[in-house]
């Protein structure tokens, strides 16, 4: 499997946003570029996480023969791999992601003070239970810039509660480092005030990933950071969130009315391209341009197709949520006035008008010959 499942991608990307938000809460605020950065970050390692999950999953779909198992069997073999990346690990990560944010946001703190207190002190464990492996390492004072600091910081081993301090104290003696247990642990060996990545790329999700995964993992980290996801709709509704701030309002409010009416729709609100005389069509609908238009009376419906087509839309939307919520539905006269569109359909050059009242709509195409068919779909608006 190469594409990455959208929503366990985006889930999981909430879940360590969320907890380096609670842990750069912690800390003195760090710079907007900064918080963006981790941001970024997390969003590959959840992609990678991600495809790691649903090929691990996938390839438990056959036996050792080749035979496809049973859902009961294949449903069986996979729950200690998605309770370990959904619960237990994903638990453990969630708290490494608050500890590591903390301990970025303060080495961004370390580095602006460094004038005033240029040395850090290593701070014992905060775990009533503290490992071996950081003892060695307490109280360690040494300069920032130590070399040190590349090999050994609280946070390089899971579940570490270690801290660092700046200070001005004196420096100690560069302690001797038993090999191994003392070690970074693999994903926990870089350091996240410098490089911005809660998890590094040593971490077995990156480095030992399925082939294809990079580029998975690339294709869907642009499409989230060009797009947010409705809470309600999901991946069904995508606003670019270079979106036209002056109308998305309405177009958002138009979109979980085409939305709720029509379940297997899927709506992007597009990007607003701030260049002359470039055409900016609302929506993307299934796939197909489309375009959103609030007429004042039935009369506008002629001049509400003629700007959608110029706008390059194949698809018409009819709002009349945004002009005549408050008038009654003259389903007559709308049938009349869209009927005298019916070349746009037959030609093909309008492929579909969707029409929106009281937020529900209702699907005109090429199918509904006369005026009498239209009038029919209009109607169930009033239903």
């Amino acid at each position: 499997m190469t594409d990455i499942e959208r929503n366990l991608f985006h889930e999981f990307c909430r879940t360590f946003n969320r907890a380096t938000d609670i842990g750069l809460s912690q800390t003195p605020h760090p710079d907007d570029d900064f918080r963006n950065a981790l941001r970024h970050n997390n969003a590959v390692f959840a992609a990678f996480k991600t495809h790691r999950l649903q090929n691990d999953v996938a390839r438990q779909l056959t036996d050792s023969n080749g035979n496809l198992k049973t859902f009961e069997q294949w449903k069986n073999d996979v729950r200690t791999i998605t309770s370990h990346q959904c619960d237990r690990w994903l638990r453990t990560e969630y708290d490494t992601a608050v500890l590591r944010a903390r301990q970025a946001a303060n080495w961004q703190q370390f580095l602006r003070e460094a004038d005033v207190l240029p040395n850090l002190k290593w701070i014992p464990s905060t775990s009533p239970n503290p490992g071996k492996d950081h003892q060695t390492f307490w109280n360690t004072v040494l300069p920032i810039a130590h070399n040190f600091w590349n090999q050994h910081r609280p946070g390089d081993r899971w579940n570490c509660k270690c801290e660092l301090r700046s200070t001005d104290e004196p420096p100690t003696a560069v302690p001797n480092a038993p090999m191994g247990d003392s070690d970074p642990q693999p994903g926990l060996d870089n350091n996240p005030g410098i490089d911005a990545k809660i998890f590094a790329d040593s971490h077995p999700y990156i480095a030992n990933a399925y082939q294809g995964a990079q580029e998975a993992v690339e294709n869907a980290v642009r499409e989230m950071e060009e797009w947010d996801i409705d809470k309600t709709y999901g991946d069904r509704l995508r606003i670019n969130k270079k979106a036209d701030k002056t109308e998305l309002e309405d177009n958002i409010r138009a979109a979980k009315g085409l939305l709720s009416s029509f379940k297997d729709m899927i709506v992007k609100i597009r990007e607003h391209v701030l260049i002359e005389h470039v055409p900016n069509p609302e929506y993307e609908i299934n796939g197909i341009i489309a375009d959103r238009k609030g007429i004042h009376s039935p009369k506008g419906i002629s001049s509400a197709f003629k700007k959608a087509i110029k706008q390059g839309s194949q698809i018409v939307v009819i709002d009349l949520d945004k002009n005549m919520k408050e008038k009654l539905l003259d389903v007559e006269s709308l049938a009349r006035h869209m009927d005298w569109r019916k070349n746009d359909f037959q030609s093909g050059i309008i492929k579909e008008c969707y029409v929106l009242y009281h937020g529900k709509a209702v699907r005109i195409d090429s199918l509904h010959q006369g005026r009498e068919a239209i009038m029919e779909e209009l109607k169930k608006l009033k239903q």
